[in-house]
C-alpha cells in the first residue's frame, strides 16, 4: 500500500501539469487579464450586481465548442479583504454532478478599493452528461464558505 501512494501522487502531479498547459487554461488566463480579443470568445451577456460590500460584474461568453464566464469583483467594503475559496461547476448544484473546467484569477485576495477577475472556461465535455447536453451552474465561494456568485451557463453558449 505504501508503494502505491507515491505513484498516485506522481499521476496526480502529471494530470495537474497537463491541465496547467491546456488550451482552456490558456484562454482562462487571457480572459482573467482582460485580453478577450486574443481568444475565440465573444461576449453574449453582462449582468451587474451590487452586494453588500461587493460590486460584481458577470460576463458570459460563447466560443467554438466552449463557453466562458468572467466575474469581476470590486471590494467596496471597509472590512476584511475578500479571499477566494473555491469554484464549482455542476449540473444540479450537487457534488455528484461536478464537471471539469479551467479557472484562472488575477488575484486571490481583493482588499477594499481593489477589483479582481475570475475566469472560467468549460468545453463541450463539461456540458455532456449521459442524458445529453445540459446547462451548468458555476458557484464561486469566498474564504468564509459563503457563496459569492452563482452563474447559470446555458449550453447554447457553445458555438459550433
Amino acid at each position: 500500500m505504501r508503494e502505491s501512494l507515491p505513484l498516485r501522487l506522481e499521476d496526480e502531479n502529471a494530470r495537474l501539469k497537463k491541465e496547467e498547459n491546456s488550451l482552456d487554461h490558456a484562454f482562462a488566463t487571457l480572459l482573467a487579464h482582460g485580453q478577450v480579443g486574443k481568444t475565440p470568445f465573444r461576449k453574449e451577456r453582462r449582468v451587474v450586481l451590487k452586494n453588500e460590500g461587493m460590486d460584481i460584474t458577470v460576463d458570459l461568453f460563447s466560443g467554438p465548442g466552449k463557453a466562458a464566464v468572467v466575474v469581476q469583483l470590486s471590494n467596496t467594503s471597509n472590512n476584511d479583504p475578500w479571499r477566494f475559496s473555491e469554484a464549482r461547476l455542476t449540473a444540479d448544484l450537487s457534488s455528484r454532478t461536478a464537471r471539469p473546467f479551467a479557472i484562472r484569477m488575477d488575484r486571490a485576495e481583493i482588499i477594499n478599493g481593489q477589483s479582481g477577475r475570475i475566469a472560467v472556461v468549460a468545453d463541450l465535455s463539461a456540458f455532456s452528461l449521459k442524458e445529453g447536453i445540459v446547462d451548468l451552474a458555476l458557484e464561486i465561494f469566498r474564504e468564509d464558505g459563503l457563496q459569492q456568485v452563482l452563474v447559470m451557463m446555458d449550453h447554447r453558449l457553445l458555438r459550433k
